[in-house]
């Protein structure tokens, strides 16, 4: 962190234009990148947000943490594209007209931006009745998001595409961390088995399904909630109008068109009601570029699901585990709660969900239990 401090305050000055008053750390999510907030007393804005990379990481460096604990002989995890810089993806949506933090400074070399401070009012934070509009709003994104195109060239993200490589990268945390780090055993070969024959099952279905640009990690803590500036909108009660800004845009791809509906909808962080969920999912799909047939849509919806949720799982887990990092440890029964019904919808096309099924309730126990946590 000092070694952050000391950068900032070396490049503020020139590129916010006025001192700084102070920086303040913000806690970050289980990744490595860091943010700071920095706040001024000369006018507004009175405050901004420093974004900060990481440094690289040896390739496979996460896997040998907990491969050092659980299991001496665990191969190195898959790897998948690493993450392009912020921009130039960020101005291209502001400039499509989606709302995402303006920069006041990208300085790629140094590994820093410089951001619009959209404070810390997200889609977690709000309740009934008001969820239910939020959540349309951020429903009616996705299809804005899916109409836009461009060269690989020149915008990165055209080019990272959803495959079987990072579909292997999910499977392989499930069997690697999660099953060894909560059960504290490497997974069995007929727990192996099954679940990459499910896998391998998902990845003929997804393969099939266009692809269109998706924020990939479109859940509500990345959905900031921030007032309209123009005229200090009002609505007709005379309440203070709120947009939705996206944040946390550079691991954007292409994806089949579930794929960001499935972030929102089975996000650990929120429990949503799931017939709302469900409700929301299927009243957005008409609004997709490829209007997708609605059984078609939800099988792909269930697969995308169960991918997803044991990645997130497994990311808690090896959070857990590597560092001793356990502020969401709660969220992983409702992961495995909602991976249930995800499978249980598959379970007539995809036999092998059976099988998972007895390993979820397993790992239900485990997490829940004194010692796990």
């Amino acid at each position: 962190m000092n070694r952050d401090l000391d950068m900032l305050a070396e490049i503020l000055p020139s590129c916010a234009g006025r001192p700084y008053s102070s920086i303040e750390g913000i806690p970050a999510g289980l990744g490595t990148r860091r943010f700071y907030r920095v706040h001024f007393e000369d006018g507004p804005p009175e405050s901004l947000v420093a974004r900060v990379e990481p440094q690289t990481e040896v390739k496979g460096q996460a896997a040998k943490n907990v491969g050092a604990t659980e299991n001496p002989s665990t191969p190195d995890e898959p790897s998948w594209l690493p993450e392009p810089p912020l921009e130039p993806l960020r101005q291209f949506l502001e400039d499509a007209g989606l709302r995402v933090p303006h920069s006041i400074a990208h300085l790629r070399e140094r590994g820093v931006d410089l951001l619009e401070d959209v404070g810390g009012r997200t889609l977690m934070h709000v309740d009934e009745p008001e969820r239910s509009q939020r959540y349309s709003e951020a429903c009616q994104l996705v299809p804005r998001l899916q109409r836009l195109s461009a060269s690989a060239e020149r915008i990165p993200a055209f080019g990272r595409i959803f495959d079987r490589r990072l579909i292997d990268t999910k499977a392989w945390k499930w069997l690697h961390w999660t099953i060894p780090g909560l059960l504290h055993r490497p997974a069995t070969q007929e727990e192996s088995r099954s679940f990459l024959e499910l896998v391998e099952g998902f990845s003929a279905l997804l393969d099939e399904a266009p692809r269109r640009l998706a924020h990939r990690d479109f859940k509500a803590e990345n959905l900031h909630l921030v007032p309209k500036k123009a005229n200090a909108a009002k609505n007709a009660t005379g309440k203070e109008e709120w947009e939705i800004v996206m944040i946390d845009v550079q691991g954007a791809f292409m994806a089949p068109p579930e794929y960001d509906l499935v972030c929102l909808l089975y996000d650990l962080q929120v429990d949503l009601d799931e017939k709302f969920a469900m409700e929301c999912f299927r009243s957005s799909l008409a609004d997709l570029p490829d209007s997708p047939d609605p059984e078609l849509a939800a099988m792909r919806f269930d697969a995308i699901a169960t991918l997803r949720l044991c990645k997130d799982i497994s990311h808690l887990v090896h959070a857990r585990r590597s560092r001793n990092d356990a502020r969401r440890w709660h969220e992983i029964p409702r992961g495995l709660a909602l991976l249930e019904l995800s499978m249980g919808r598959l379970s007539r096309a995809f036999p092998e969900t059976r099988a998972l099924n007895s390993v979820i309730h397993a790992l239900t126990l485990a997490a829940s239990s004194s010692d796990s946590g």
